[in-house]
């Protein structure tokens, strides 16, 4: 029987390929929500169609329930084949290559004969394919070094979808009689953007009976064990490790088990000068096995402040452990404020009423609105007459609160475009008006590194943008982003005091963990935003949250921390 991954990727070709076709765009969306919705589902297809209607699901409507159910029932569905048989199947991919837009795809298909990477590749390669109007001899270079790139990489899942299994997968185990405890581990627990595998500790009473009564639960397709590793295949496609330990080993596997290799190896290190040994069993010492039901025990042993999972890529951590020198992390509770969302007005889905009152739901005492500027015609964004119209109905917001005597002010902000050459798609005089600006980078990302370094930093000069959002423009397995100088780029933003953003949006993550790290010790102030374009996004602040803990951020290096008034203080300051 096919998989859920399997039906999701088959809706998604049916996306692509109606999208190379031409179709009608609600038509392509339709199927593209509906693969992502089948993407994400741990529990079989067959299991959930015998509990309830399919159409139930998000985004799967009655023709969608009709192909899924041809395809558990059948193998293969009537309208999929079709359709496949009127593009052929290595056409759709080229979608692959960032270069390639389906318009193209058909382009080179139906005047050029390229029906599929190797062809495309095979003319990117001899030349010929700049000789095709649209083409060029960087854009050709440029394609092979795509789908070099794509041949050689390894698939790993954002951090956010590897988050949303595992939270389903241990709320599942916590419920098996003989399991006390489940943790995640590995790079999910370390706040990685992306992830490579899922990694839990399961603690129970009777090893045993739990690797029997995990094998049925309704997530897993297939399971093996191997001295009790357990190795499971969910229905979603994704691959997990259970590491099945007795509750007093668990503090010894989950330090085994979390820590980047750096981070273990100067573990060993200290463990090798006392003649120590860790695994999963305990702590081997001359006076025999400690089993370490407690992980903050095992660092303790080795005279270590306990290591916050996030900071165990071997970044100076243990040296910090010894000298009692850790930082105080930020936590969500700290921030005060989202200074980077989108309403209506641009490119949002709802007003700013509506996400206002969400921000004070989650506890926040202001916010910062950053609608797009008028740049890029697909966002509706805003000139100076628009923004004008936004500042009165800002206003008169703040005036309702004021009166009411709530304790919440809407700041208005933009998300101003930075032009290839670095300068920015509104004029210096219309900055000057905004409370806030952040300049973001959104095209011509492929630039050479020194054109794409001096951009950002001509952007980071100008004295009316505060905050860089999404310094690098990245999309998490897939769009690598501007290759920078980010020793300059951090550099200009010390000698300015401009803001570097952590965009906390689940396919971005940017800056990184390593790239806030070098930043904060460069004395350079992050805030964390969640680019939200939804009320329900405002809670994804979280995964910058984790991000910037990466990077050692303390609540005083984050500016979304610091009362209004303080951070007024010093922008002023600044200018």
């Amino acid at each position: 029987m096919l998989s859920n991954q399997d039906i999701a990727q088959m809706f998604a070709r049916i996306a692509d390929a109606l999208e190379v076709q031409g179709a009608n765009r609600f038509r392509i969306n339709a199927y593209r929500k509906a693969s992502d919705t089948l993407a994400a589902l741990t529990v079989g297809l067959a299991t959930l169609r015998e509990q309830d209607d399919l159409t139930n699901l998000p985004n799967i409507g009655a023709t969608s329930a009709q192909i899924i159910n041809e395809l558990l029932d059948q193998g293969y569905s009537p309208i999929y084949d079709a359709l496949m048989t009127q593009v052929p199947p290595g056409l759709l991919d080229l979608l692959r290559v960032p270069a390639i837009g389906p318009k193209t795809a058909a382009r080179l298909y139906h005047d050029h004969g390229i029906s599929d990477l190797q062809a495309l590749y095979a003319a990117a390669k001899s030349g010929t394919l700049r000789e095709i109007k649209g083409f060029g001899a960087k854009t050709e270079a440029r394609i092979v070094q795509s789908i070099d790139e794509w041949v050689q990489r390894t698939p790993r899942l954002r951090l956010v979808d590897a988050m949303r299994v595992m939270h389903e997968l241990v709320a599942s185990l916590t419920q098996l009689q003989p399991v006390s405890h489940v943790a995640p581990a590995g790079s999910v627990r370390r706040g990685c953007a992306t992830v490579g595998d899922l990694n839990l500790v399961v603690a129970a009473s009777s090893p045993s009976d739990a690797l029997a009564a995990i094998s049925t639960l309704p997530q897993v397709a297939a399971a093996s064990v191997d001295a009790g590793i357990m190795e499971l295949r969910l229905h979603n496609g994704m691959q997990v490790r259970l590491i099945v330990v007795p509750p007093q080993q668990l503090g010894a596997t989950l330090v085994r088990w979390t820590g980047a290799q750096a981070h273990l190896e100067q573990l060993d290190a200290l463990l090798a000068q006392r003649g120590w040994l860790l695994d999963t069993a305990g702590l081997h010492t001359p006076a025999g096995l400690q089993p370490m039901a407690d992980e903050a025990a095992v660092y303790a042993a080795l005279d270590l402040d306990w290591v916050p999972p996030e900071l165990r890529e071997g970044w100076g951590e243990i040296t910090a452990a010894q000298q009692h020198q850790l930082p105080r992390l930020i936590t969500p509770q700290d921030l005060r404020a989202d200074l980077h969302w989108h309403t209506q007005w641009s490119d949002g889905r709802a007003t700013l009423r509506e996400m206002a009152e969400a921000g004070r739901a989650l506890g926040y005492t202001y916010m910062a609105v950053a609608d797009h500027s008028a740049y890029l015609g697909v966002t509706g964004g805003l000139d100076a007459k628009r923004l004008k119209q936004q500042r009165a109905e800002i206003d008169s917001l703040n005036a309702e609160w004021a009166a009411q005597d709530v304790p919440f002010r809407l700041l208005q902000c933009c998300e101003v475009d930075i032009l290839p050459d670095g300068s920015l798609a509104l004029a210096d005089a219309i900055l000057a008006q905004l409370d806030l600006v952040i300049a973001s980078p959104h095209v011509a990302l492929r630039q050479e590194r020194a054109a794409a370094t001096e951009r950002l930093v001509r952007a980071i000069s100008n004295p009316h943008v505060d905050i860089i959002g999404h310094p690098t423009g990245r999309l998490l397995e897939e769009r690598a982003g501007a290759d920078l100088d980010m020793e300059q780029v951090i550099a200009a933003a010390a000698a300015n005091q401009t803001i570097l953003e952590v965009n906390a949006g689940p396919e971005r993550l940017d800056l990184d963990g390593h790239h806030v790290r070098q930043a904060l010790q460069a004395g350079v102030k992050i805030s964390i935003d969640t680019d939200a374009h939804d009320p329900r996004h405002l809670a994804e602040i979280g995964l910058g949250v984790t991000t910037a803990r990466r990077g050692w951020a303390t609540p005083a290096d984050v500016v979304n921390t610091w009362p209004l008034s303080e951070l007024q203080a010093w922008l002023n300051a600044k200018s």
